[in-house]
């Protein structure tokens, strides 16, 4: 059983009253104008290890039973997933159970609204869709996928199919592209237990252009065979690179670019691909600007779009947690212990919704999935930008030193912390006693972002605002153990591994906004919790 059946999906739905069940949620799963479908299917337990609700006995008949599915918005989806802890199988089964009671007797969907809604959710699809035969003929679900893509965003990214042997490579192919403003699907972006195949069609017929690594390995692999014949029958500009061996005889016409010394292309193919892709380039030789002064913000010069920086003052201050003094500490904040930084800025406020459209005006970066027309959500300009990857926030920093001048990036787990918590040890940003009113967290029970700022009571020694709740924000540190030290690769941009999330969010409790706490996640991850704000090492 591949995933929940439309059967299945239309009994769900006909309790829904086409709303998320997530308590005061009122948003809709299908929106009933344009038929699009926005809800999620969320697994009450699952059977994934080290997933969250992981039950180790749970069949694949039951994980997809109508007993162990409710659905919800990608919002709340997101944040149930993200603190199986809160929101614990119990607690979803209540969830649903008021959601079922309230909503019971309502109207079947269609097939074809169910089927929309399994296909969004990664749920079962016919195999015809995502399988090509051996001797690949015509790929008869191309009106079926369209139908798919068509819910999606318009086509901004590249795609680049490789063989395993040319990883190396791709990942650092990937990243010059991303540091030039490009967005870039490969296969790393697919998680673990979804369909392999299924997500790569999708990928491909939602880009905007289609890059080949050829070798004597990709030449025999029929995994890039059948993305190149894809690519080729939906009309998708052919990029090919020449890594190792002979071009492909199947792109004889094509222009492809002689990378065989190992290195990136040169620049003309950047050029070819901004304009088939319409890129704006990244101004390469920004107008002078003013230096940045010792104690000083960084505010002289400062653009519309750059945040507000803070002075973080050189000197120690306490890493981490102890047991004695929080109660709450775990072992991936522990031991406590002294760290020297030196002088360095921290942005006051997370990157808003109006800052990061700066950036995506200026590249062919995706838009956050709940952006609609190109816009963020109504009213919410002010709000923290969030369904944020890590790569995409790296892409932000680079875009905004081009564009200042300034050498903007993510602050590392030291960098946040010291600006969250000061020099003293405490607990949250305020002190160590918990107010549930001076943050956004479960506990003030607002179930969303706010504006940056809305809640000045919980600013930090240094003066920055939202270190706690709100939503987690992305640190450039891989997740690595204690004590921290900046020389051991943690600090490495270019290292693969998961990356660290500071501060909690909306939909964390108490525990989980303090300064110390900590949490790894895939750096292509886009939750609806996770943004950002930026640093600034000082000259």
């Amino acid at each position: 059983m591949a995933g929940p059946n439309v059967a299945t999906v239309k009994r769900l739905f006909a309790v829904s009253g086409n709303r998320c069940a997530f308590p005061g949620c009122a948003s809709p799963l299908v929106d009933e104008a344009s038929g699009k479908v926005t809800g999620r299917i969320c697994h009450i337990t699952a059977d994934t290890p080290g997933g969250p609700r992981y039950d180790p006995e749970q069949s694949e008949k039951e994980r997809h039973g109508f007993d162990n599915l409710v659905l919800m918005c990608p919002l709340h989806h997101d944040v149930t997933d993200g603190s199986p802890g809160t929101y614990t199988a119990e607690r979803l089964r209540e969830i649903k159970a008021r959601h079922q009671a309230r909503y019971a007797g309502g109207a079947e969907p269609s097939n074809a609204t169910a089927r929309k809604i399994v296909l969004e959710a990664g749920g079962a699809a016919p195999s015809s869709l995502y399988q090509l035969p051996a001797d690949l003929p015509d790929f008869t679900g191309q009106e079926d996928v369209r139908e798919l893509v068509a819910l999606m965003q318009p086509p901004r990214h590249v795609f680049i199919s490789y063989s395993r042997e040319d990883q190396t490579y791709t990942r650092k192919l990937e990243d010059s592209l991303r540091g030039r403003g490009f967005d870039v699907w490969i296969d790393d972006r697919i998680d673990f237990g979804e369909r392999w195949w299924q997500s790569i069609v999708q990928a491909i017929c939602a880009s905007a252009a289609f890059i080949v690594v050829m070798t004597p390995e990709s030449a025999r692999s029929p995994w890039v065979e059948r993305e190149l014949l894809l690519a080729l029958r939906e009309g998708k500009r052919i990029f090919p690179l020449l890594l190792r061996g002979e071009e492909f005889p199947i792109l004889i016409n094509a222009q492809y670019a002689d990378v065989r010394s190992g290195q990136m292309p040169r620049e003309d193919f950047y050029d070819r691909l901004r304009r088939e892709l319409a890129v704006v380039e990244v101004p390469q030789s920004p107008p002078p600007q003013p230096e940045v002064r010792r104690g000083e913000k960084v505010a002289p010069g400062r653009q519309p779009f750059e945040p507000e920086m803070v002075l973080i003052p050189a000197g120690e201050f306490l890493m981490g947690s102890d047991p004695a003094r929080d109660h709450y500490a775990t072992g991936n904040e522990q031991p406590q212990h002294t760290v020297y930084l030196p002088d360095y800025y921290l942005a006051k406020t997370l990157v808003t919704n109006v800052q990061y459209a700066a950036f995506l005006q200026a590249t062919s970066c995706d838009l956050p999935e709940h952006w609609k027309g190109g816009k963020p959500p109504e009213a919410k300009g002010d709000h923290p930008v969030v369904h944020v990857s890590w790569h995409d926030v790296v892409a932000y920093c680079n875009w905004l030193s081009q564009a200042t001048g300034k050498p903007y990036c993510l602050p590392s787990e030291a960098e946040w912390e010291k600006g969250a918590r000061g020099t003293d040890g405490r607990i949250y940003p305020w002190g160590d006693r918990w107010d549930e009113e001076r943050c956004n967290s479960v506990e003030d029970g607002r179930g969303d972002t706010t504006p940056v700022g809305a809640y000045p009571r919980g600013v930090s020694p240094y003066g920055l605002l939202d270190m706690a709740g709100n939503v987690v924000e992305w640190t450039r540190s891989l997740d690595q153990e204690y004590p921290y030290n900046p020389k051991d690769g943690r600090e490495d941009l270019e290292a693969d591994g998961l990356r660290m999330l500071r501060g909690g969010s909306y939909g964390n409790v108490s525990r989980d906004v303090r300064c110390a706490y900590r949490r790894d996640e895939t750096p292509y991850q886009r939750g609806g919790c996770s943004g950002f704000r930026v640093c600034v090492v000082a000259p």
